[in-house]
């Protein structure tokens, strides 16, 4: 009878995690990440440590997902390896790939696309041998990530439209809307703007119906970087200013990073070079704390043509250099052409 009364609390214990951490990946989009925080610790007390469970590698992958998307790199990956140790003694091979493929996106940030791509590959495996149809969807659109930050458009897109259809098909909201704010970079990328800005406006409308704050902001952000592009300065504000309330609200120092880039862009186009430089040199400092190897380098960037508007062509030539040393560790061969133009040529006084 005690074994039977302690394996119910042990059983009721795991439900009432189960349901504590689902509200918790709800909250973590929105805008208290700190309360889905408090509840996914609450949620691994209530699991305990005796006896481990393919929950237990769920929870902490969620709570290190949450760190990461919050630009706390170093604090998620410790969850993200304790994530996959669990579920490799449980022989839990979804949750192995799972893990190996949030590993990825730590490895793409920091700028070791080999090492992403390996771990990608490892987790396709996986998820191809689990029939994970979720999974696999996350995997192409990461593999797409990859390829752009090479420069390889075409596989890119390709990879994107096939994460579309894919997430389309097993109707992953989530998925989708993601899926779809990296194709309209993508087609922003190419110029095809009236595409991308369909695509924005898809993945806006779903973001906002299922409460996700966090893709809202990514949205915005990416729509304003699409409409500096075009210079279309007045269009681009208001996006900016809601990339950095929600990076603000989410205290996301790797989103707040980014819009500020885009402020700095948007201050140094209206003829404020000086201001553009301040904002930059902000955004440089949390870039780096959030290990964010790309961002950093494209800030640097952004910080060179701010310098040589603000009449500091010695410091700005010096701050290219630098952003090419960046581009060139991370193999990012789109960038590391244009940044050896620029070298030459000198600013234009458009974004890019």
């Amino acid at each position: 009878m005690e074994s039977q009364e302690v394996n119910g609390r042990r059983h009721g214990g795991a439900d009432e995690a189960k349901r504590i951490a689902e509200r918790a990946r709800a909250d973590g989009l929105g805008d208290a990440p700190d309360i889905a925080a408090q509840k996914y610790r609450q949620a691994l007390t209530l699991l305990g440590e005796s006896d481990l469970t393919p929950l237990h590698a769920d929870v902490l992958r969620w709570h290190g997902t949450l760190l990461r998307e919050r630009g706390r790199t170093t604090e998620a990956e410790p969850l993200f390896q304790r994530s996959l140790d669990v579920a490799r003694t449980l022989a839990y091979d979804a949750g192995v790939a799972h893990a190996l493929n949030c590993l990825a996106g730590l490895a793409q940030r920091r700028g070791d696309l080999a090492g992403s791509e390996n771990l990608l590959t490892d987790a396709a495996t996986l998820a191809d041998r689990g029939g994970n149809a979720r999974l696999q969807t996350m995997i192409r659109a990461n593999l797409g990530i990859l390829a752009d930050i090479r420069g390889d458009t075409v596989a890119a897109i390709t990879r994107c439209l096939s994460s579309l259809q894919a997430a389309e098909t097993i109707r992953d909201e989530q998925q989708i809307a993601w899926t779809l704010i990296n194709l309209g970079v993508l087609h922003g990328k190419e110029e095809r703007f009236d595409d991308a800005e369909r695509a924005f406006t898809r993945g806006l409308s779903i973001v906002r119906s299922r409460g996700d704050v966090l893709s809202e902001g990514v949205v915005e952000e990416n729509r304003a970087e699409m409409r500096l592009m075009r210079g279309e300065l007045d269009d681009a504000y208001p996006s900016i200013g809601r990339a950095l309330e929600v990076a603000e609200q989410r205290r996301d120092g790797v989103r707040l990073a980014a819009a500020l880039k885009l402020r700095g862009a948007y201050e140094r186009m209206s003829g404020r070079g000086g201001e553009a430089a301040n904002t930059l040199r902000h955004a440089l400092t949390l870039a780096a704390v959030g290990e964010d190897a790309l961002l950093g380098a494209e800030i640097l960037y952004q910080f060179a043509l701010a310098l040589h508007e603000a009449d500091d062509p010695p410091m700005a030539q010096e701050v290219w250099s630098a952003a090419l040393e960046a581009f060139e560790r991370i193999a990012a061969r789109d960038w590391v052409g244009r940044v050896q133009r620029r070298l030459f040529a000198g600013p234009t006084g458009r974004y890019l």
